[in-house]
């Protein structure tokens, strides 16, 4: 039924809970899998709510690297043979575009990610990736949701690279 799934993480405790969900999808269709890691650009001024990105070259190589690490935590997740890693350093472009973009350039049709489930006000002004990810494309996107306590397996949430995990 699948033939390519694609799973993005951004890396958080709650990203990665999608990890095992695609890698369990993958080994039942027999799919090629895709893991997209989108590295954030680096918010260095913020003027009236909007953020200015600014080009540092020695922060962009700290990102670069903990990007590196990330992929590699979330192969060894994912533990599926063959999987093909895809590191998005689309600069500028709100991370649902880019992966909307990755998934169609992959040609997956299948996304797997995590997302907090936030309804009412929250969902109002701190917007979902994984909302707009699901409106943007035309294939299903399995999410994974969320416990509802703000502990994930035992360990404390970590924030994300952007400020906030999918959601």
């Amino acid at each position: 039924m699948f033939h390519h799934v694609l799973v993005a993480t951004d890396g958080s405790t709650l990203g990665n809970l999608a990890l095992p969900y695609a890698a369990d999808l993958a080994r039942h269709y027999g799919s090629a899998l895709t893991l997209l890691y989108v590295v954030p650009p680096v918010p260095e001024a913020a003027y009236e709510g909007i953020f200015t990105y600014v080009y540092n070259p020695e922060k962009r190589a700290r990102q670069l690297e903990e990007a590196e690490r990330i992929i590699q935590d979330a192969l060894a997740q994912l533990d599926y043979p063959e999987t093909e890693a895809i590191k998005a350093t689309d600069q500028g472009a709100p991370i649902a575009e880019i992966i909307v973009s990755e998934v169609r350039q992959a040609h997956a049709d299948l996304v797997v990610m995590s997302t907090h489930g936030r309804t009412g006000f929250a969902h109002l002004f701190q917007g979902s990736v994984a909302e707009a990810v699901m409106h943007k494309l035309d294939v299903p996107v399995f999410l994974v949701r969320a416990p509802a306590s703000r502990q994930i397996l035992g360990t404390e949430q970590q924030e994300s690279p952007y400020g906030h995990p999918f959601h």
